[in-house]
């Protein structure tokens, strides 16, 4: 007795019966211009409209409304959640010029520094100083592969 009710309950639940409420259209006011909407919306009323939806596209498709089509297609390949764009339209530019602006600003600074820092050469790129080393180095046999150490 048990076993034939739950039989009657599956075939109530899988008859068009039960899907009749998938059968009526979404309102436009409801669905409208969803794409400014969405971001706004909470997460249950989003869940809910993506499971009315979902009820909807089971039906043929010749049936779904216009407004539905672009809600759909909005909730399923729309710029929202990861596929948000990184940046703002205005903002590559102001990047850009924020990164050469650091970069012509740290060069200005390099150059400052080199020329006003420090304007005479080190004493040791003079001629004497690296004659001296190499005098040093040969003395030492040091650096076998350029001819310190090597016997001519």
């Amino acid at each position: 007795m048990f076993m034939k009710s739950l039989q009657r309950q599956a075939i109530r639940f899988n008859s068009t019966v039960a899907k009749s409420t998938a059968s009526r259209a979404l309102s436009n006011a409801y669905i409208g211009k969803i794409e400014s909407r969405w971001t706004s919306l909470p997460k249950e009323d989003q869940q809910t409209l993506i499971e009315e939806l979902k009820a909807r596209m089971e039906l043929p498709w010749q049936e779904l409304t216009p407004a539905e089509k672009k809600a759909a297609y909005y909730i399923s390949f729309g710029e929202w959640g990861p596929r948000r764009p990184l940046y703002a339209p205005g903002q590559k530019s102001q990047i850009f010029w924020l990164v050469a602006g650091t970069v012509l600003g740290s060069i200005a600074v390099f150059v400052g520094l080199k020329v006003f820092a420090e304007p005479e050469a080190p004493k040791t790129l003079n001629r004497e100083w690296q004659e001296a080393s190499d005098e040093y180095l040969k003395s030492k046999n040091a650096n076998p592969f350029t001819g310190y150490s090597q016997i001519q």
